[in-house]
């Protein structure tokens, strides 16, 4: 016996047009912000946060600790061990494992996050801690200004219940 997958009501126009202009705006402004820090925007970790929060903002894994404590977990351990062990294939598999048990652990799990211990492990030049502030805490800051804002404007323009 076959089953089929229950089938999903489609947003309306005007949820999918604000959920685009809230991704465009974030994606605009990673790009500023990585531009006027001089920061190559592969190392910029937050594009796919960016589209989390633009298209489900209510959503556990764009809540405000999520984001905040998923990318700064996920930095800290990453440069833990880029400056412990090193660069290598198995080192970014093993920050990344960690990564996801930390966040786990924190009950602030983000999974967009995970990119950013291969980001910390990829740049040159080799990052600092520095790497916590620019880009990682301001970023995270930024998402989540993007995330409450889309959050707003997708419940101000919520459709009336039915009779």
């Amino acid at each position: 016996m076959e089953r089929t997958p229950p089938k999903r009501e489609r947003w309306p126009a005007y949820r999918m047009a604000i959920s685009a202009c809230f991704a465009a705006a974030g994606i605009f402004i990673m790009v500023g912000l990585a531009s006027a820090a001089k920061i190559p925007l592969a190392a910029v970790p937050f594009a796919t946060s960016i589209v989390l929060v633009a298209g489900a903002p209510s959503s556990a894994p764009a809540s405000t600790r999520a984001i905040l404590l998923g990318h700064v977990i996920c930095a800290i351990v990453g440069l833990c061990v880029l400056k412990g062990v090193g660069r290598s294939d198995l080192a970014m598999a093993l920050a990344v494992g960690a990564s996801v048990a930390a966040m786990l652990l924190a009950n602030a799990f983000h999974p967009p996050a995970g990119i950013t211990p291969l980001v910390v492990m990829s740049v040159t030049p080799e990052p600092g801690w520095d790497f916590l502030f620019i880009p990682v805490l301001t970023g995270a800051f930024a998402v989540i200004a993007l995330a409450r804002a889309a959050e707003l404007a997708l419940m101000a323009r919520a459709d009336p219940p039915p009779p």
